[in-house]
This record gives structure tokens, C-alpha cells and sequence, in this order.
């Protein structure tokens, strides 16, 4: 049971990294940075790796049997 608990707050969690990162990519300040460097801010790449992490090891949990 707590297997399938922390596999979904994992689940939560990447995704709302996920999000998190997105939001980030579409602000001012990033955009500027994109537009002049080509690459997205680190924070932002920080974000989305956190969470593909996240979701990653929150499904394999959930299909983790015991």
C-alpha cells in the first residue's frame, strides 16, 4: 500500500514539475534568454528533468509488484 501512495505523489509531483517548468519557459525572462541564446534557461531544464525523474520512477512503483 505505501508502494502505491508514493508512486502517485510521485506521479503528482512530476507533473506539477512538469508544469512548474512550462510556466517558467513562457516567461519574460526566459524567452529573452531563449531568443538570444537558442538554448531555454537552466531552471527551466531543471524543471522538466525533475520531473520526467519524477514520473519515471512514480509509474515504475505503481507497477512494481510485491
Amino acid at each position: 500500500m505505501i508502494n502505491k501512495i508514493s508512486g502517485i505523489a510521485l506521479l503528482v509531483v512530476g507533473g506539477l514539475l512538469i508544469l512548474w517548468g512550462y510556466n517558467e519557459s513562457q516567461s519574460l525572462g526566459s524567452q529573452l534568454t531563449k531568443l538570444y541564446s537558442g538554448n531555454p534557461t537552466e531552471n527551466t531544464l531543471f524543471y522538466y528533468i525533475g520531473g520526467g525523474v519524477c514520473l519515471l520512477l512514480g509509474a515504475a512503483n505503481l507497477l512494481r509488484k510485491k
